[in-house]
């Protein structure tokens, strides 16, 4: 919850700015960075009780929804999100549900974990999410499909993914979550450059 938080305060940070009316200087770490951020972060979050993090969590989410309302779709600068809108779901919707997926299964319940990836596909596409955001859930729930062995499956989300976010044609190549699938000659042909 400490992490979450750090991110959505650089997000609503951002936000504040650019409703202000004045440069954006709230950025993101750079891809390359992200890890040393993130872990110079949380040393500094050790002993922070879970109570206050997620207290703090809850009310910049609650910060981040109302400078949305206010500015709705504008050009951002945040890393591969180029608007407010891909920015904000990423921030507060789809990196929450990351580590809220990872937790689950580091604890045995794989079922929760799954149902998590399942629900943020169909709340993506009945928010009419865009292809950004919508690229990012599918291609999670590929993996979840691979995992399972479900190939079909891993492959048509795969594919769908793909048709709204190219890059994922890359990472997916790359990404060992996709296990034996990787193997597959429709895995290997979906996937080429």
């Amino acid at each position: 919850m400490f992490h979450l938080g750090m991110w959505r305060e650089r997000m609503r940070n951002a936000l504040t700015e650019i409703a202000e009316g004045g440069e954006q200087k709230t950025v993101p770490p750079s891809v390359d960075e992200v890890n040393q951020v993130n872990d110079a972060e949380l040393a500094n979050g050790i002993g922070t009780p879970l109570a206050d993090a997620a207290a703090r969590c809850d009310h910049l989410l609650s910060e981040i929804a109302e400078l949305y309302v206010k500015l709705g779709e504008r050009p951002i600068r945040w890393n591969e999100s180029k608007t407010t809108t891909v920015a904000v779901l990423r921030n507060s919707y789809t990196h929450p549900r990351l580590h809220i997926y990872q937790y689950l299964v580091e604890n045995g319940e794989t079922e929760k974990a799954r149902k998590l990836f399942e629900e943020a596909v169909a709340d993506m596409k009945a928010a009419q999410a865009p292809d950004f955001v919508m690229g990012v859930v599918l291609y999670n729930l590929a993996t979840v499909r691979a995992q399972e062995g479900r190939k079909d499956d891993a492959l048509d989300l795969l594919r769908e993914a793909i048709a709204h976010r190219p890059d994922a044609r890359a990472n997916a190549a790359a990404d060992s979550d996709f296990g034996d699938l990787r193997e597959d000659p429709r895995f290997v042909e979906l996937t080429k450059a």
